[in-house]
């Protein structure tokens, strides 16, 4: 065989080779499913997705995954974190909703509000929430539930100085320079729309697809002259354009009443005048082909709605104006500062001693007081982060109610909890829940509660089994089990206080800077 021969063969097996090895990459690509879920920080970064048909997922599913996954927006009555606690009206209804049926909820802040419902019927989330406005178009893609509320779309313009508001619009346009004059060498205010046909040649400024555009263009075929109505950019939401009204920078907007008034009380120099369409709904959208979730959050809705739950939040976020004055004007309005409390540099200092996010550690100092450095529970426990008389004297505490010394004391009993776990519970976040349940309860009730779960067939290295068992242990039948030695113990508070702290953390993330 020549050598030219030998160099023909090698090449081509070399091309069957690689013919070979580029099928089975794009078959196994091919192959691979999508994951379910993206991680928060992926799914924020997306941005005017294209509709997709919808997954397949109901109730059932959700109930079995134990989480209800909700997609909003930050903003003042949909969700947002104020001194460190997750508020607002959908959210606080939903977190109603949520525990009603044994699941927790978890919130996935949406930054590009364009893809809320690709964002839905791809499966990131089960319920979309935002002020949303059921429209014939979106009514398309995604389901709607019966309303939570009504209200109209209200013009929101600058309050004009008492002179010039009274001030007859024929005077008012005497002022006016003619074609041919110099303009005078005084500022003019502008006009104030008092009635809807006022806005004849006006310029109205809305978020990207608004509901309220076809609301206007509705308008524009009763009066006697087109409006102008201009989409601000995709980072600018009815918030926002009410804040630019404000500053002069934007001349007129159309947003909800209810949520106009809020602003009008914020800014002081905002008018909410006059109503330019009819009253409508205000829902939660959920994908179409959900109907038993579709069918209970309507019924729930139904039961709900006329009773204390829907007219409590309602009056606490919509109503109570001072309330909301003091929760925008706050510098510890978490979702729009990143501060959670006048606490926040002793906690950074000392979460560096335990190797834990500052924010964990936050957490939990929330959890145990809500960051009030003079607190007391009924079983004497005092301070940030609830010290036992004897637990802050074994840790070197002189003064439980003084923040440094609270939280130092705090933090060497949790660095003895971790080096207590660290060689029993080898995995990293199964081994936090641990610590943490003990810093609550006691590491003995967490230690029978393991052999609890070994006896019964569980793994006592996963905090799934054990917390299991931590709650059986509120019971005489296993609270006097041959291998429990601590007794009766009220297992729902351990589990619990684990779950809160984790959930809130993960609100944390979202919003404050590590």
């Amino acid at each position: 065989m020549t050598a030219k021969s030998r160099t023909v063969i090698i090449v081509s097996v070399v091309i069957v080779i690689c013919g070979a090895l580029t099928f089975f990459f794009i078959s196994k690509l091919r192959s691979r499913k999508p994951p379910e879920f993206e991680a928060v920080d992926m799914i924020d970064r997306r941005a005017n997705l294209p509709m997709v048909e919808s997954i397949k997922r109901d109730l059932a599913e959700i109930k079995e995954r134990g989480q209800l996954i909700v997609l909003a927006p930050y903003n003042s009555t949909t969700y947002f974190l104020y001194r460190g606690e997750p508020l607002s009206y959908e959210y606080e209804l939903l977190q109603s909703f949520a525990k009603e049926h044994g699941v927790a909820l978890k919130v996935i802040v949406v930054t590009d509000r364009k893809s809320l419902y690709s964002m839905l019927n791809a499966g990131d989330g089960d319920i979309a929430a935002a002020r949303l406005i059921p429209t014939d178009d979106d009514k398309q893609n995604v389901a709607f539930t019966r309303e939570l509320y009504r209200t109209e779309p209200a013009l929101v313009q600058q309050e004009l100085p008492p002179e010039k508001a009274n001030m007859p619009e024929a005077a008012e346009k005497a002022l006016q320079p003619s074609p041919t004059e110099e303009l005078p060498e005084i500022e003019l205010q502008a006009r104030r729309i008092t009635r809807p046909a006022q806005l004849a040649g006006e310029t109205v400024t809305l978020p990207e697809k608004s509901a309220y555009r076809r609301t206007l263009l509705e308008l524009e075929d009763n009066i006697s002259g087109d409006i102008n109505v201009i989409e601000a950019g995709a980072e600018l939401g009815d918030e926002a354009l009410a804040q630019k009204v404000a500053k002069g920078e934007v001349e007129f907007t159309v947003m909800q009443a209810n949520l106009a008034e809020l602003k009008e009380t914020e800014f002081g120099n905002l008018k909410v005048k006059p109503i330019v369409g009819r009253a409508h709904s205000v829902a939660w959208a959920v994908r179409k082909n959900a109907p038993e979730l579709m069918n209970e959050m309507n019924r729930w809705i139904e039961e709900k709605k006329n009773g204390a739950l829907f007219n409590g939040h309602y009056k606490k976020y919509f109503i109570d104006r001072r309330s909301y004055r003091e929760r925008v004007t706050s510098e510890y309005l978490t979702s729009a500062t990143g501060k959670l409390c006048e606490f926040d540099p002793l906690i950074k200092k000392y979460a560096v001693e335990l190797n834990w996010d500052w924010r964990l550690l936050a957490s939990q100092t929330f959890q145990e007081s809500r960051f009030k450095p003079n607190a007391r529970s009924w079983a004497g426990a005092t301070g940030l982060l609830q010290l036992m008389p004897r637990t802050a004297r074994e840790y070197g505490v002189t003064d439980a109610l003084n923040p440094e010394d609270n939280v130092a004391g705090a933090v060497r009993f949790l660095k003895w909890l971790t080096n207590r776990w660290s060689t029993r519970i080898p995995d990293e976040g199964e081994r936090l829940k641990f610590i943490l349940a003990s810093y609550n309860t006691d590491a003995g009730h967490v230690e029978d509660a393991q052999r609890l779960t070994q006896k019964y067939g569980g793994d006592p290295l996963k905090w799934d089994d054990v917390s299991y068992w931590l709650l059986q242990k509120s019971s005489q039948q296993y609270s006097s089990d041959p291998v429990v030695k601590f007794g009766f113990c009220r297992g729902l508070e351990p589990v619990n206080y684990v779950n809160l702290i984790l959930e809130r953390f993960d609100h944390y993330k979202q919003f404050v800077v590590n």
